[in-house]
């Protein structure tokens, strides 16, 4: 056996994706619909992503907000992505977004869901919602904000605005931007959204060397991964464009 043989591979750090979903009664029907099917799409996609990547393990916590909020994965802590089995979540009740914002910053923490022995990687949170808050939500927001993995994790919402109500203002200060929220006024575009969007991020902060010469802000990293969503969805759109046009000729 030579050397070569006996060395092992380095140990991954942890990369948490953390899905914050709004289950309202506002999202009940389609909208509840295509966020489950988007979710259970993702978990192939975001497993393979995990297993061909040297440098980081993906894992998931996934939080469901209404009258209250509660973890849809253990209370223990986050789960390896190839461990998700999608059972659908069910829509009812109010938006207590600040409910969910106070759970979030006390699991944000190396001592609750960020433990890991070979270090982790700054989180991903997702946060889906198509309304308004119905609580105390800057009060949530204010104290999440104090958290120093929140400062440096990345932060995207998708406002499910197909009724016209979601509060864009809110996400926007929950991400820290306007360009990190994506408003989708159609139900097959949220699925489409959702899938893109949790890879995307997946890829770019899994993949990140967190070096002294990322000199980018979290803000600034997750305004591009939008961009890059937006972008390539308009290249797709195009490209189907030519395509209609090409056999249209026919």
């Amino acid at each position: 056996m030579s050397l070569l043989d006996k060395i092992a591979p380095a140990p991954r750090k942890i990369m948490t994706l953390f899905y914050l979903v709004d289950t309202s009664g506002s999202m009940y029907g389609e909208k509840i619909g295509k966020v489950n099917a988007a979710m259970e799409e993702c978990i192939p996609d975001l497993t393979q992503i995990s297993k061909e990547n040297d440098d980081a393990e993906i894992r998931v916590a996934i939080m469901q907000f209404s009258d209250g909020c509660s973890w849809i994965t253990p209370q223990t802590g986050p789960v390896g992505i190839e461990d998700i089995i999608w059972n659908d979540l069910n829509a009812g009740g109010l938006t207590d977004l600040g409910a969910a914002l106070i759970e979030l910053d006390k699991k944000l923490s190396r001592n609750e869901f960020l433990q890991s022995q070979t270090g982790a990687y700054a989180p991903v949170i997702l946060l889906f919602s198509d309304g308004g808050p119905t609580d105390n939500w800057e009060k949530g927001l204010a104290q999440v904000q104090n958290n120093n993995w929140f400062k440096n994790s990345i932060k995207i919402a998708i406002a499910i605005d197909i009724d016209g109500e979601a509060d864009k203002d809110v996400l926007a200060k929950f991400t820290g931007n306007s360009e990190s929220v994506i408003t989708v006024k159609d139900k097959n575009m949220l699925k489409k959204m959702i899938h893109k969007v949790s890879i995307r991020a997946s890829e770019f902060q899994s993949h990140s060397k967190q070096s002294s010469d990322h000199l980018s802000s979290p803000e600034e990293d997750s305004g591009k991964i939008v961009k890059d969503v937006m972008e390539d969805e308009d290249n797709e759109n195009t490209l189907d464009s030519v395509n209609t046009s090409d056999w249209s000729n026919w």
